[in-house]
């Protein structure tokens, strides 16, 4: 099945905006161009349009869009507006609202990340409960499946992937992660997409993201309990660590509730050190016995919950809503 009603402000293939727009468009027609918003079909009328998240207050877009009969759905992704953003409101005593003004009278429907977030936005972002939300997961990036695999000496071999800053404040996004390698508790951290890219680059701590699916390999995912991170970020750690065959440690985000079985072994009940230290050691003892194997199974499904295949259902009934 294919579409050719649903059109999407951006498209690309990197980051949010290309893995929420490029590929998923590519996914529904076969090819990266025709479903993105372009000189040719920007008079289109009876469409709806999902704006992925830079183009949320494209207000002059949006009302060219409406006078042509179409419907604008909003994909918030990971948006956060980095005036707002404080980390000191951001200490998980209450969960901070670091959106920009969205607005809401353009937008006849949003794609939000999880059950818990779509009841935080019609208490906080728009009352309209006429407006559907719809719950989309991020799918996992292809690339991550045609790293080749990494032998590392350390087995089970533990690593982080991605930032751990939010808005240009470290610490935010992951807890822990220097303490961690300083220490010994986490073999390396990969952010960046290329080796030029990487900061203090020394091919042992630092690598690039694009770099191996480490053989036996465990991620880590730690945020503070109510953190806008916690609560608002979509599941891309988790489908990343399904899409390369490797575990999680995780905090039991909002997006995680939803998604990952909550008898998944090696779910965080605190964002503590000592805590991430002792899940790390309980990794090491039952990687190779029924716990490890029961988390191996789990993140197989995950696999194939978080696969393009079975997302683009959901895009599917947004058309049939419409």
């Amino acid at each position: 099945m294919n579409t050719n009603r649903i059109l999407f402000s951006k498209g690309g293939v990197d980051n949010s905006t290309g893995v929420r727009g490029g590929q998923i468009s590519h996914k529904l027609c076969g090819m990266y161009e025709p479903l993105i918003l372009n000189n040719e079909n920007i008079h289109s009328q009876n469409k709806i349009i999902i704006v992925i998240k830079p183009d949320w207050n494209y207000i002059d877009l949006f009302k060219h869009l409406k006078k042509n009969n179409n419907k604008i759905i909003l994909d918030i992704v990971d948006l956060t507006d980095k005036e707002k953003f404080d980390p000191e409101l951001n200490n998980g005593d209450t969960i901070p609202n670091f959106l920009p003004n969205i607005p809401t009278e353009y937008f006849d429907g949003y794609i939000l990340n999880n059950t818990k977030q779509k009841e935080w936005w019609i208490k906080n972002v728009d009352t309209d409960t006429s407006k559907p939300i719809f719950i989309i997961p991020h799918h996992w990036d292809s690339r991550f499946e045609w790293f080749p695999k990494g032998f590392y000496q350390e087995n089970p071999y533990f690593y982080y992937l991605g930032t751990d800053s939010s808005e240009g404040y470290k610490n935010q996004n992951c807890l822990h992660l220097e303490q961690l390698l300083d220490n010994g508790e986490l073999n390396d951290w990969r952010t960046g997409l290329w080796p030029e890219e990487v900061f203090n680059y020394d091919n042992i701590k630092r690598k690039p993201l694009f770099y191996d699916r480490p053989v036996n390999g465990v991620q880590i995912s730690i945020r503070k309990t109510n953190s806008w991170e916690y609560c608002m970020k979509p599941n891309t750690k988790l489908a990343a660590s399904a899409a390369m065959g490797s575990l999680l440690i995780t905090t039991n985000d909002w997006s995680i509730q939803d998604y990952l079985p909550q008898d998944y072994p090696y779910i965080l009940k605190d964002y503590d050190y000592n805590s991430v230290t002792q899940m790390i050691q309980k990794v090491k003892d039952t990687f190779d016995k029924e716990e490890g194997h029961k988390a191996k199974e789990i993140m197989k499904e995950m696999k194939k919950e978080f696969s393009i295949d079975n997302i683009i259902n959901k895009y599917y009934e947004i058309e049939k809503y419409f």
